[in-house]
């Protein structure tokens, strides 16, 4: 009995700890792609020696650019090539997780996923997330419930940033999917299971957009 209680404790463990180191790296790399972005867009490439010598002498001729090969998506590294789309923060609960396209259980188990068949951040209309509410692994909307109106859910998305303001929480059961459907309102929805170990229900917390 204590040696197999030792051993599910060390496989939760282990598990809390891979995906926080998994989840860790995804924010990194997303982070170092928005900086590589921003910085390519700032900056005009400088001309090489050989270009300058023909720019000054009026030889100039058209170069053609050698190819560079693809950057690695960091999301194919660890999650199989689902594409990161975004990151969000809510600075109340210290909340930071990467959004991953899709709401699969290997999407949710490191990271926060976006219902595709729901609009992107920013756009007019409901923008859906959900997220895992367990002690375990990819547990980003385990503290939402203690969120109020007004708090803050901000949302990255390449150099786009979007804050969104909480106006109500409320739950429903797992056949009310009529939280998923389109808002005239610009509305976040995110969705966890409610309460947690039973999970019968389904937490809804709603903001809208700040102007």
């Amino acid at each position: 009995m204590i040696l197999t209680g030792i051993i599910i404790i060390s496989i939760a463990l282990y598990q809390k700890i891979s995906t926080t180191y998994y989840q860790n790296k995804l924010v990194e790399e997303y982070d170092r792609y928005i900086s590589n972005l921003d910085f390519s867009e700032d900056i005009e490439p400088a001309l090489q020696p050989a270009e300058e010598s023909a720019v000054k002498n009026g030889e100039y001729e058209e170069l053609s650019e050698v190819p560079k090969e693809p950057e690695e998506n960091p999301v194919d590294i660890y999650l199989e090539g689902k594409a990161i789309s975004g990151i969000i923060e809510i600075p109340k609960l210290g909340v930071r997780a990467v959004i991953l396209e899709g709401t699969d259980d290997r999407a949710l188990k490191y990271t926060v996923g976006h219902y595709p068949e729901t609009v992107n951040p920013g756009e007019k209309g409901n923008f859906v997330l959900l997220g895992h509410r367990n002690y375990v692994y990819g547990h980003y909307f385990r503290r939402i419930d203690e969120l109020e109106p007004g708090d803050e859910v901000i949302i990255k998305k390449e150099s786009d940033i979007y804050t969104y303001l909480v106006t109500e929480s409320f739950v429903v059961s797992p056949e009310e999917v009529w939280v998923l459907d389109n808002t005239v309102e610009t509305m976040l929805t995110m969705i966890t299971c409610t309460p947690i170990i039973t999970y019968t229900d389904r937490l809804i917390v709603r903001g809208v957009i700040s102007e």
